[in-house]
């Protein structure tokens, strides 16, 4: 079975991975343990207006999930290394009106889970992601967030 977005989908998921790839970048360009020669690709993918964080390319670092829903696929985008989820089309808050996606203004619209770290309000943090790893052994989180060895080399 195969999914796939219409163009105003790929352009919310678009905006979706910009916003959350500015706040990982901004982390990485200020962080002591990334190697100045991936903060200079960093900067790289900044300066061509679409930000890449350094991920391990084993393991990505989004998803997109479609679940089957009564009106259409709930479409669901994940940020792995902000832990953050939106929600890129919801039929439970949407209408279609020539083939086009209308939000429902009756409806509440904020069915993205977001992570306990909120960027505006924990200020003392200083920027830094704060991600719950409890459960995780440091391998798991080594292959899921650190780039390959080869690229810090």
């Amino acid at each position: 079975m195969s999914y796939f977005l219409t163009d105003d989908q790929e352009y919310a998921l678009n905006v979706f991975l910009d916003e959350e790839n500015v706040k990982v970048c901004k982390t990485q360009l200020e962080s002591k343990d990334v190697p100045d020669e991936l903060k200079d690709i960093i900067r790289k993918t900044e300066e061509a207006g679409s930000p890449i964080p350094a991920f391990n390319p084993e393991y990505g670092y989004y998803s997109v999930s479609f679940t089957p829903c009564n009106e259409g696929n709930r479409i669901y985008a994940h940020h792995h290394l902000t832990n953050v989820s939106k929600a890129i089309f919801d039929p439970s808050v949407a209408i279609i009106e020539d083939d086009k996606a209308v939000i429902n203004e009756s409806e509440e619209n904020n069915h993205g889970i977001e992570s306990s770290f909120n960027y505006e309000t924990e200020s003392e943090q200083n920027g830094d992601i704060d991600l719950d790893l409890t459960g995780f052994t440091d391998e798991e989180i080594e292959k899921q967030f650190t780039p390959p060895r080869e690229i810090l080399e």
